[in-house]
């Protein structure tokens, strides 16, 4: 029995559950440093595949992320099993769209529709919709969900101050919409 206790002791300290964190980017030549909100706590990010590296070095420096992951035994390296959603700094402010409305992006997850009239946003009755973004290969995939419903889009970014929001039919795959945006 005791040799039970103590294997199954020594396996159960040996694995290591995903705990969900949360915080902010820094980004050096070679790592990729992850200062933890809740913790106070800086960590060097790696990711558990070779795709999720690749999605963390799609983001840039003082960028939010939420991940599932496992810090080391020594407490200074956070593998990246899976990503939960990123905020990009570059979405942050107010974005003018080809539709004469305004698009302001007031904090990672969460943006406020304007109607725009004479070159003015009028912060007039205003939906608030919220977004979670999550990193592909190519673009981004946005998820908002707002009174009117529930959407699917990519986020592309042509420049800091030029992006693109395709919304699709989350049924047929239609694009239902293509909103130009210009900071």
């Amino acid at each position: 029995m005791r040799l039970i206790t103590s294997l199954f002791i020594a396996f159960s300290s040996s694995i290591v559950l995903a705990t969900t964190f949360e915080g902010r980017l820094t980004k050096s030549k070679s790592q990729i440093l992850f200062s933890d909100s809740g913790l106070n706590k800086l960590y060097t990010l790696t990711g558990a595949s070779p795709m999720i590296s690749t999605y963390l070095n799609k983001l840039s420096e003082g960028d939010f992320i939420s991940v599932e992951g496992s810090k080391n035994a020594a407490d200074t390296i956070l593998m990246v099993n899976s990503i939960n959603y990123v905020g990009l700094g570059i979405l942050l402010g107010t974005w003018v769209g080809d539709d004469s409305y305004c698009y302001t992006f007031s904090s990672y997850t969460q943006f406020l529709i304007f109607r725009r009239v004479d070159k003015r946003c009028l912060p007039t009755y205003s939906p608030n919709y919220t977004y979670f973004l999550n990193p592909t290969n190519g673009s981004w995939v946005m998820l908002l969900s707002g009174e009117r419903g529930s959407y699917v889009g990519d986020l592309i970014i042509n420049n800091p101050k030029d992006i693109e929001i395709e919304l699709y039919d989350s049924e047929t795959g239609d694009i239902l919409r293509n909103i130009h945006l210009r900071k």
